[in-house]
């Protein structure tokens, strides 16, 4: 028996499908009894989530009632969360407009922040104030409008303005298909939070003279970026397969007369995998892949003469978890009768959380924010971790067997806001709460080194050094709109002199100044599977050499383990702890190496900023909750499910597996079924499609997107067009027309299904374009078929015969109405089954206009004549009955109605509660593509 053995994972599911129990079993041992992990969910009458608790607090609350949850929510009748309550991220509330749209939120900080909108409900400007900060405008957003917008540079209707926290965003040009092709960037003369007045010629004296900071891009037919032009001149080009994927990169300087290959030779094997690509600097990176289920079994990076640099080998588990990584390009080191050898171990329990990790070290003094590079590369030793967690996956206890020391935590007894020991000394309850600002946000790294944060929950500044004259050293970040770090200010003082270093972020570029005079860039290449820095100095180079060419090569997490120059000539080498702390390092230059674990920038302080948070390597936590709440799991703090070898974060939100692809060949539960029962599928992933196919795919993707993009502009309006309201007289009633009250919900309720739709649409084309399947032949004739798993959760297949016989729009049809599937996961209240249809055929290619006007007004009477009949239960599929009778029953309940006992019963409520017959309406899957294709863009 090992440890997996008999720990399974159940579930407990209430009358109306809901998840109310999840139970897991936990151990460490195989020889220890598994003990019970509960998580647990409660429902209000609609089907929504109010309140959740982990293992831990769930134990707690059985014995004390009064352990809070989690989390807990308060709905708006359409779905969307009005307040939320967290134990690590404290109290939000958000009032949101018809549209769907917040006007206001505040928070458990006193933040208060107010966003005006046009009346197409973009944002136009947005307020904030808090307790420390009086109300200031800290952003505004200017559109193109028809008689100010340059129509050859595609103005129209875009974002052409964005003033921000860190300056203002001119959005100059604009690609045919609405991406951005020219920016200009103008920074704020002081890193401070601005208040942007409403005059244009107001908001100038509040930023730096000059022309700014303009980067160009050009675009392939797919979008992507065939060229870029940074702030300094600088182009960067990319060569593509005909497929989209990247075939070489080249990059040529201002000054130079023609480029530098920096990536070239990129290959792939028939799942889109690469298997090599050949570094400017002539190293040679191969990859070599199981073929049963597509995982990395080696990456080596090896020179023109044959020598190795890198030569990393894997083994796995059967679930995908990383058991060991050894280098074979590392020499076997002895060292204070020790044998060293380059390869590390690793070791899981039963809920495949890292338990024990085993490699090699140099030795340190101690560990934390300022012990980076304290360690002498030639003392190295073996080393065995082993990790202690709670119930909420809070990393309790690192015990270190080696030259290091371990370390421990103490949680919150509510939270799981954590503190670590000081000299021996666990942290007391009110220590830990006051270590944290009502959102969670840490207030110093340790003591003496304070954090402040700004009213988004975004760092502001640390301060290394505090000095009783006040003279404190001091580092300062700026960010844009979108949350994103552009501006870093260091600055340290002397007893001669105060010394300031400023970064600056652009596109592909990075501006390094110093109060010496230093002006250095640094500009940034993602050259394939590795990255490129380039240093040039438009000051006085430190040792006389210019223009140095910078090649880093990683791990499968995409670690920085190797710095080599234009010669291959090795400029530095590190490994990682599992949880990215150092644990080996050799420098052979001054690198001005910042990226290191992860692949993310390493700051002076010791974090690693990610995009959307900062990362405490030292304590293997997030410096604050996840600003996208529960996504990765009811722990806020918790890193990447604390399976750092299996899973990586790319912005600080949320893991994601590296060890699996997606898209690849390896069949999951539903797959399987299907192949049992004679089902043949053609291609796992959009851009498997055949070409033509793939093609077709994405025009009917494209075509519903334009749907649903109309149907939004016309019911934001203040005042619905008479097509408009006959469209949803058609398909919700027209009773809504004479109740303002409903009318505005139904609006507000179908803007925000309409809004999700859309964007897992978009997502359909891009990020998860996996999700979409090609088969021979689905069964009962259908078109398509959206499938759940318990892995990968929704998916949709699509029949070949449909694909390539039915007309655009038919096809938009059904992606329509299978995305009104996907877009909700089946555990979810919100998730949309097959309440009724609407059997109009489908189109086929040769459809006229007439054809399709038909068609789309088929739709809409049909939709009508449901309303006026209602549904009928006899006919409904099983997971839409019991659907239906959920939101009815429910309705029923809430209004203080005795129990349901009929379908006659429900079918009246159905017709005379105008609240239950819409949400009915919007759980049903072919009521979006009936609405919507009214909305169409006609004559096309």
């Amino acid at each position: 028996m090992n440890v997996h053995s008999r720990t399974p994972t159940l579930s407990a599911h209430d009358p109306r499908g809901l998840p109310v129990r999840t139970v897991d079993y936990w151990r460490t041992e195989a020889v220890e009894p598994a003990q019970t992990r509960i998580n647990r969910t409660l429902h209000d009458v609609a089907g929504r989530a109010v309140a959740q608790w982990d293992p831990r607090l769930w134990s707690l609350h059985m014995s004390d009632p009064q352990t809070p949850a989690n989390l807990t929510s308060v709905y708006l009748l359409n779905g969307q969360v009005l307040r939320s309550d967290s134990v690590d991220a404290g109290m939000q509330i958000a009032l949101h407009g018809v549209g769907a749209h917040v006007l206001f939120d505040w928070d458990s900080r006193g933040t208060r922040r107010e966003t005006q909108h046009d009346l197409m409900l973009r944002p136009l400007a947005v307020f904030e104030e808090g307790d420390s900060q009086p109300r200031l405008c800290v952003e505004r957003f200017m559109y193109g409008q028809p008689d100010t917008a340059d129509p050859t540079r595609n103005q129209l209707g875009q974002l052409l303005r964005h003033d921000d926290p860190a300056g203002s965003l001119l959005f100059e040009s604009f690609s045919i298909s609405g991406q951005c092709s020219e920016n200009n960037r103008h920074f704020t003369l002081d890193p401070v939070l601005p208040d942007w007045p409403e005059p244009i010629d107001e908001r100038a004296r509040l930023l730096e003279p000059g022309e700014g900071a303009t980067t160009r891009w050009r675009f392939g037919p797919q979008g992507q970026v065939i060229e870029q032009i940074d702030a300094r001149g600088n182009r960067h080009f990319s060569e593509f397969t005909l497929d989209g994927r990247l075939r070489a990169s080249h990059l040529q300087l201002k000054h130079q007369t023609g480029p530098q290959t920096l990536v070239s030779d990129i290959a792939h094997n028939a799942d889109g995998q690469v298997t090599q690509e050949l570094a400017g600097n002539g190293v040679l990176t191969a990859l070599t892949y199981r073929p049963e289920d597509g995982r990395l079994l080696e990456r080596s990076a090896v020179k023109a003469n044959g020598a190795a640099l890198q030569l990393l080998r894997y083994e796995y588990d059967r679930v995908g978890n990383v058991l060991s990584i050894e280098d074979k390009a590392l020499p076997i080191r002895y060292f204070a009768n020790q044998r060293i050898d380059p390869v590390s171990r690793f070791t899981y329990d039963s809920l495949y959380q890292l338990s024990e990790a085993t490699g090699w070290e140099a030795g340190a003094a101690s560990q934390g924010p300022e012990s980076l590079h304290r360690n002498d590369p030639a003392a190295s030793s073996n080393y065995r971790q082993s990790y202690r967690y709670d119930e909420s996956g809070n990393l309790l206890e690192l015990k270190h067997v080696g030259m290091r020391s371990g370390r421990k935590l103490v949680a919150a007894r509510l939270s799981n806001r954590c503190l670590p020991y000081r000299n021996d000394v666990p942290p007391t309850e009110e220590q830990i709460a006051a270590a944290f600002d009502p959102r969670g946000n840490l207030r110093a790294l340790e003591a003496g080194r304070s954090l402040t944060w700004d009213l988004r929950n975004e760092l502001r500044s640390v301060t290394p050094v505090e000095r009783a004259s006040g003279l404190n050293d001091i580092e300062q970040y700026v960010y844009d709109g979108g949350g994103q770090r552009v501006r870093k200010t260091r600055e340290l003082h002397t007893n001669a002199r105060v010394v300031v270093a400023q970064v600056r972020y652009l596109p592909g570029l990075e501006l390094r100044i110093d109060s010496a005079g230093e002006v250095l860039q640094v500009i940034t290449a993602q050259s394939g599977l590795n990255s490129v820095n380039v240093l040039h100095w438009e000051s006085t180079p430190p040792d006389g050499s210019n223009d140095r060419y910078r090649f880093n090569f990683t791990d499968h997490l995409g670690s920085t383990c190797l710095e080599l120059a234009e010669d291959t000539r090795l400029i530095s080498q590190e490994t990682f702890y599992p949880f990215g702390e150092t644990a080996w390092s050799a420098k052979t230059e001054v690198s001005y190496q910042a990226i290191g674990y992860s692949g993310k920038e390493r700051d002076a302080t010791g974090l690693y900023y990610y995009g959307y948070r900062y990362y405490m390597p030292w304590l293997q936590r997030w410096l604050n909750p996840d600003p996208l709440g529960g996504v990765d799991g009811l722990n806020l703090y918790q890193m990447v499910n604390n399976s750092p070898l299996v899973y990586r974060d790319e912005q600080g939100t949320q893991g994601s597996s590296v060890t699996e692809s997606p898209r690849f060949d390896v069949l999951n539960e539903s797959e399987t079924n299907a192949l049992n029962q004679g089902m043949h599928f053609d291609a796992r992933g959009l851009d498997y499609f055949p070409q033509p196919l793939h093609e077709k795919v994405v025009a009917g993707l494209d075509e519903g997107l334009s749907w649903i993009q109309n149907a939004q502009s016309a019911l934001s309006s203040k005042d619905l067009s008479a097509s408009s309201q006959k469209y949803l007289n058609l398909v919700f009633g027209a009773e809504y027309a004479a109740n303002r009250n409903e009318s505005e919900e139904l609006r507000t309720a179908l803007l925000g299904s309409l809004q999700r739709l859309g964007s897992y649409m978009q997502q359909l084309k891009g990020a998860d374009s996996w999700r979409l399947s090609l088969v021979q032949k689905l069964s009962n004739h259908a078109v398509g078929r959206t499938v759940s798993n318990n892995t990968q959760k929704k998916q949709i297949w699509l029949s070949r015969d449909h694909v390539e016989s039915a007309h655009v729009f038919s096809l938009a049809r059904t992606l329509v109405h299978e995305s009104a599937h996907a877009m909700y996961n089946y555990s979810s209240p919100q998730r949309v089954d097959d309440i009724w249809y609407l059997r109009i055929g489908k189109l086929s290619e040769q459809a006229s206009e007439q054809d399709i006007e038909n068609f789309a007004l088929t739709a809409l009477l049909m939709s009508a004549e449901r309303i006026e009949d209602g549904p009928d239960e006899a006919k409904m599929p099983g997971n839409g009955r019991a659907d239906y009778k959920g939101i009815i029953d429910g309705f029923q309940a809430a209004s203080g109605g005795g129990a349901v006992t009929s379908a006659a019963q429900r079918l009246t409520l159905f017709k005379s509660n105008l609240a239950a017959r819409r949400n009915v309406i919007l759980h049903n899957a072919d009521s979006y593509p009936g609405l919507l294709m009214a909305f169409r863009n006609k004559g096309k």
